[in-house]
């Protein structure tokens, strides 16, 4: 995969052609449709894909309707939760097909 790079900052445009890491260019691969596979939960407000809030994604991974992980080492006590975001959207497709929200 080729990325061209523009800067327009000064009075000149220079632009610059160069091939991406072998690591983005897989990264970019795993996207689906330009979204990634797993997001954070927001630190306010609502999720930018589903538009679900923090506690709302904590309680439906809770109940296990999403896929959910924590990222820690050993011994650590604090670390990341990952939540699926396929995972979310499809459980927001069969409330759809259903015609109820459950949540």
């Amino acid at each position: 995969m080729i990325v061209e790079i523009t800067d327009t900052t000064g009075g000149k445009s220079a632009s610059n052609t160069r091939p991406l890491p072998a690591r983005v260019t897989e990264l970019l691969d795993q996207q689906t449709n330009g979204r990634p596979e797993w997001i954070r939960s927001p630190k306010q407000g609502v999720e930018f894909y589903s538009g679900f809030s923090r506690s709302k994604l904590y309680a439906l991974a809770g109940t296990g309707a999403i896929r959910s992980v924590s990222i820690r080492q050993p011994m650590q006590q604090k670390g990341t939760r990952l939540f699926h975001l396929q995972s979310i959207l499809d459980f927001i497709a069969k409330c759809e097909q259903q015609g109820t929200v459950k949540a």
